[in-house]
């Protein structure tokens, strides 16, 4: 189509969209977010529905001044809530970075990285002129957590001049409403070392856009803020027809019939990786083959694998029926949990779910009926039983309250209506009541980021140290490793030999990294107290008469003897450099917790709780129960 609108930046857009195979659509939103930067906005919330190019709107003003040799920002610093989803974004941005050079020539010498606290030897620390990052190494990043060696405030010079966007801002909720609570005042301290900050969501509700203006206030430089809206009556969003039908009872009881009734690609959503696992098992014995089992506590390279079937499989705008690789629908079922609600951009027929918070239910339709011209169905299942254990009471109640067929279909393409819901359930009493149980932590979490510029930002990196503080959210992410069975036999063997509770293998550094960037998971722990035990099964190895932590670390070393010559492969291998894996064995999880902020040696994984069907993986389904 032709461009109708004004903006240099529509050219840098129309090129990325043209290299994802898709048609360009010229939003109104895009043209009001980029006039608000050029003015020089500090602080822009840009409210759009799932699939309406807020990426690229954002994305082309910062490309669109490479290509023409301008630098408004220092650089880009892309943020998203799970370390998936840099991944994906990663690529991404790769893709529109190549399409600019194909038609601009431009830009020459640009610099893609991405940094979420991975387990490689080196560290990006968030570095680059564009860098993709997770919300947690940014944070820990800025505050001085981690850092080049004594170079405490580097990170904050790189901030400083940037524009910093915060992506899939919803997908900070928790339980307590934590994470949201500090979010104003981090982004209050962005803003002060000179960010440009941009807060993107769907379902962005309207209580942490007044608690950010509040912070923002009492800051020394209170910038202009700006809400940015997609509005439908300006413009419809390039969407399907979407039905949502509200079921009772659970959706594992009712498995068969939506299987068999529903148009495919069906989208199965469990609340629970145990119960995504069950329903998964369920359809292989029922003879279904086109199934994919999707969830967070797969290893990263059979989960990156999965999600990659789903990448560049449609033009939304293209005839019925058009693929451009991915699976064949016509059958295909996918069972999931949560990790669907952002980043699989894939158009389902119909998708079925469990009741879940209003926020992520409205991500979750959103997965349904994504190309223009179709229709889709999507099935809640309103049994709140679905739900104990995994969200708040108070909030699956406000949720069940506000469920209504026509809003809920016209929320996926309505922000309006979107906010609407949100802002029901998220009222201030519910936001006070789940932050009631966490008050002493977000206390202590606060009173170190209210104060940090006035007070803190000189603090000697041994005290900063010591300042064991949640700065996103409360709990950890214990990172986890699962070893090939072979290695993992040896590594018991040496174990057992090992002195003072270590050993170490040797191994070619190419290896290890696979191991290290393939092969990990991560498991959410909850927050413990200064005297409680933490017990994780599916992280205890039975060595001689004890039971045992593996933490693991890695230590690069050059070949130096014929022994370790021998090790190679081949003669061609000779310059090959080779690796120390480091096992330290900890008898007491809970205190190795309690000395670091964010443990950043992973732990080794049981294999037999992790696992297979048939040599299908499926995951670290029970961690604290028992295995297979």
């Amino acid at each position: 189509m032709s461009r109708t609108m004004t903006s240099p930046y529509w050219g840098v857009v129309e090129a990325i969209v043209r290299k994802r195979g898709r048609t360009l659509r010229e939003y109104p939103f895009f043209e009001g977010l980029w006039r608000a930067l050029d003015e020089g906005r500090g602080l822009i919330f840009l409210k759009a529905p799932t699939g309406a190019g807020k990426t690229e709107a954002c994305l082309s003003p910062f490309l669109y001044d490479l290509t023409s040799g301008e630098r408004r920002w220092h650089s880009m610093i892309y943020v998203l809530p799970t370390r998936s989803l840099v991944h994906n974004m990663f690529k991404r941005f790769c893709k529109a970075l190549r399409a600019c050079r194909e038609d601009f020539y431009e830009p020459k010498h640009v610099v893609i990285d991405y940094d979420y606290g991975g387990f490689l030897p080196f560290k990006p620390f968030i570095e680059g002129d564009i860098t993709v990052t997770t919300y947690d190494t940014l944070m820990y990043t800025f505050y001085g957590f981690r850092s080049y060696g004594h170079h405490l405030f580097l990170s904050i010079g790189k901030v400083a001049g940037s524009l910093v966007v915060l992506d899939e801002a919803q997908l900070l909720q928790d339980n307590n409403w934590y994470a949201l609570s500090l979010l104003p005042y981090h982004i209050a301290n962005l803003l002060v070392a000179g960010a440009t900050v941009l807060v993107m969501s769907a379902t962005l509700p309207r209580i942490l856009i007044e608690e950010t203006e509040h912070s923002v206030r009492i800051c020394k430089v209170p910038p202009s803020y700006e809400v940015i809206e997609a509005d439908p009556k300006k413009h419809d969003i390039s969407r399907g027809e979407l039905t949502v039908s509200l079921r009772d009872g659970s959706l594992t009881s009712s498995l068969s019939d939506v299987v068999e009734r529903c148009e495919k690609p069906v989208l199965l959503i469990f609340n629970t990786v145990e119960r995504a696992v069950n329903a998964y098992k369920w359809l292989k014995e029922e003879g279904h083959s086109n199934v994919v089992l999707l969830h967070s506590r797969l290893i990263r390279r059979v989960r990156k694998e999965r999600e990659t079937l789903f990448e560049e499989v449609q033009d939304p705008d293209g005839p019925e029926g058009e693929r451009r690789g991915g699976p064949q629908d016509q059958d295909l079922l996918v069972v999931a949990t949560q990790v669907v609600e952002a980043g699989i951009d894939f158009d389902f027929r119909t998708v079925a779910t469990e009741i879940c918070p209003i926020d992520s239910l409205i991500q979750r339709l959103g997965r349904c009926a994504r190309r223009s011209g179709t229709k889709g169905l999507a099935l809640v299942f309103k049994d709140e039983e679905q739900a104990e254990g995994v969200y708040p009471r108070d909030v699956i109640e406000r949720t069940s309250e506000v469920l209504d067929e026509w809003q809920l279909a016209e929320s996926v393409r309505n922000v309006g209506v979107a906010t609407e819901l949100v802002d029901k359930v998220y009222a201030k009493d519910v936001v006070e009541r789940l932050r009631f149980e966490v008050s002493s932590y977000l206390q202590g979490a606060l009173s170190f980021i209210k104060t940090f510029f006035p007070d803190q930002v000189y603090v000697e990196k041994s005290v900063l140290r010591k300042v064991a503080l949640n700065l996103v959210k409360l709990g950890m992410e214990l990172r986890c490793l699962l070893l090939p069975q072979e290695l993992y036999q040896e590594v018991l063997a040496c174990c057992e030999g090992g002195a003072k509770g270590k050993a170490s293998i040797d191994r070619p550094l190419r290896e290890c990294l696979e191991l290290l960037t393939e092969h990990t998971l991560s498991l959410s722990v909850p927050m413990i107290g200064p005297r409680e035990r933490m017990e994780i099964p599916s992280l205890k190895h039975r060595i001689g008469d004890k039971e045992y932590y593996l933490l693991l670390s890695l230590r690069t070393k050059e070949i130096r003897t014929e022994e370790e010559l021998e090790v190679a492969e081949d003669a061609s291998s000779r310059q090959e450099r080779f690796a120390t894996l480091e096992i330290t064995m900890v008898d007491d999880l809970s205190k190795l917790l309690s000395r670091d902020v964010e443990l950043v040696h992973p732990l080794i994984i049981n294999p037999y709780y992790y696992e297979e069907l048939d040599g299908y993986h499926l995951g670290l389904v029970k961690p604290y129960g028992k295995g297979q």
